[in-house]
């Protein structure tokens, strides 16, 4: 939003006056919002009063605009001067002269671009204003009904939040508020449908055993339910990104189709930086594993260690350091907004982004994050998945696959605190808002590339030619209800050959998961859809415990 003051006369207005604001933000429960803003004009000088207040604002309609210059009644005209732009001006009626009189405006509008509904989540966002030192007091007021369901995030920290009037109050001062804005989400996940085809073809003489990435499960983010794979896989594994690979039988000569329909819950998740984890806490394993070097990240190039260096400082943990690589990449990065109408587009990797002129897309900006945290021996991925946008210049995505499918890139870092973040610089960039210390809901991980910077490859990779689309996502608020996330196993009693565990008295179980959905900690192990293991009990043990994908404890009765 920028705000624009014309005074009768004299210098620029910025020295001629004090602006402070009060604006409040009162949604609805259909996402329509009210606002209400006052401004007080405080005058510098006896010789320059305000005599029109305007405020110009982009991709926000605005309308039933009532407004009020010292107490009386004025009329705000609308005009649009630009594509997507609004500017709303309000003359002074009358004013009050002389150094350190004020003139008041009072404004009163509503708009639905705020608050809007995608999938089981609403997503606010109210958009930023770089202050001048002469405004000294900012304040907003954002009031949401608890029929939005409860916080995902609310970025940034308010200075107070109070529920108050029967809605959530969040608070926010010039200290508080950012120029990139207020962004918030409410709801108690995003839920999501799917259906992907994955296309097998075996130009060899001899049949052939082949893997595709399933959409994975990641522990208290992303939880998947494969409701069915046809065919059916040999079995799914797990590698060591947590990528969820089925295996398939390809005959010689020969061509597969498979279908795989399932639905997803995205749970938000939101930081502190402050609060990160010191870099010699680091997991050596970690560190070791994705801190190498790999084409598209550079990260023993010497302009790539440089930089790092450049940036690292010591004195701060591991989510401040990253969080300076993702400033500068938002900060020094141009997006190439004609990537999405190319059909192929070619990956330039981290060492490119950092030293070439010129516009990159998604892939670039992950690379280059990864990379840099890798160089300062911070452990990085990549993931690539499906990313759900409705402004494709605010919110790009440009990893261009056959048949028009197209994917999104974003990153993710080690903390030794909150374990893997993901974040998203690129949309960081074009957006104006903060994507490090929150993902939205609507980043949908395919895969997870860590120790490869090329393999395993994303759903959509998959095809026999360029003209078939082969992802669809469906953000349509209709997956699967919280009850049907539970566990089913199919447990049979087995004759018991191990020689350990029949000293010890234990008796053999086979547990397969017929659930469709990822179990955890059973007996130390996950369980992927369709898999079987043996699971040993003692003598008069009935049941088994295991949890899900939020550490959710179950126990399970043997029959």
């Amino acid at each position: 939003m920028t705000v624009i003051l014309s005074p009768i006369a004299g210098a620029q207005t910025e020295e001629n006056f004090i602006i402070n604001y009060d604006i409040r933000y009162d949604v609805q429960d259909s996402g329509e919002t009210f606002v209400s803003q006052t401004t007080t004009i405080t005058s510098l000088k006896n010789d320059v009063v305000p005599t029109t207040y305007s405020f110009k604002t982009k991709y926000l309609d605005v309308y039933d605009i009532a407004a009020q210059t010292n107490g009386k009644k004025t009329e705000a005209r609308k005009e649009t001067p630009g594509k997507n732009e609004i500017v709303i001006t309000v003359p002074f009626s009358t004013y009050s002269i002389g150094e350190g009189k004020q003139n008041i405006v009072t404004m009163t509008y509503k708009t639905k671009g705020i608050a809007s509904r995608i999938g089981d989540v609403w997503n606010i966002y109210i958009q930023g204003i770089d202050t001048p030192d002469t405004t000294i007091v900012y304040n907003i007021v954002l009031s949401v009904p608890p029929s939005m369901g409860p916080r995902i995030f609310v970025s940034p920290a308010p200075a107070n939040e109070k529920f108050e009037n029967g809605k959530y109050n969040y608070y926010f001062t010039k200290e508080s508020f950012s120029s990139k804005g207020v962004t918030a989400a409410f709801g108690k996940y995003q839920s999501l449908n799917f259906r992907i085809k994955y296309q097998l073809k075996n130009n060899r003489i001899l049949g052939s055993v082949y893997e595709v990435a399933l959409p994975p499960d990641i522990k208290n983010i992303q939880q998947v339910k494969y409701d069915s794979i046809d065919p059916k896989p040999r079995k799914i594994r797990l590698d060591k990104d947590g990528n969820a690979l089925a295996l398939f039988w390809v005959g010689p000569k020969s061509k597969l189709e498979i279908t795989l329909t399932g639905s997803a819950k995205i749970m938000g998740r939101q930081i502190n930086p402050d609060f990160g984890g010191k870099i010699q806490d680091l997991p050596k394993e970690l560190v070791r594993e994705y801190t190498k070097n790999q084409k598209y990240w550079e990260s023993d190039n010497d302009e790539i260690k440089n930089f790092a260096s450049s940036i690292l400082d010591p004195n701060l943990n591991v989510s401040q350091n990253t969080r300076r690589i993702y400033d500068y990449i938002s900060s020094n990065l141009t997006y190439d907004q004609a990537a999405a109408n190319q059909n192929l587009v070619t990956r330039k990797g981290a060492v490119a982004a950092l030293t070439q002129r010129g516009s990159f897309t998604c892939m670039e900006f992950t690379d280059l994050f990864v990379a840099t945290a890798r160089a300062m021996g911070i452990p990085a991925r990549e993931i690539n998945g499906y990313a759900f946008t409705n402004d494709n210049v605010e919110k790009p995505i440009s990893i261009s696959l056959k048949g028009g499918d197209t994917l999104h890139s974003w990153a993710e870092y080690y903390d030794p605190f909150y374990g893997w973040v993901q974040i998203d610089p690129t949309w960081g960039t074009t957006s104006g808002t903060d994507y490090f210390t929150k993902l939205d809901t609507n980043h949908f991980a395919f895969v997870i590339k860590g120790k490869s910077s090329e393999y395993p490859y994303p759903a959509g990779a998959y095809s026999f030619s360029d003209n078939e689309k082969l992802v669809d996502v469906d953000f349509s608020g209709t997956a699967n209800s919280e009850k049907d996330f539970s566990p089913v196993l199919s447990i049979t009693r087995a004759v018991n050959i191990n020689p350990i565990q029949i000293v010890r008295g234990n008796i053999r179980h086979v547990v397969e998961n017929t659930s469709g959905y990822f179990i955890y900690d059973l007996q130390g192990k996950t369980l992927v859809p369709g898999q079987k293991m043996n699971v040993y009990l003692k003598k008069g043990e009935d049941s088994i415990q295991l949890k899900d994908f939020r550490d959710k404890s179950y126990s399970i009765k043997i029959l």
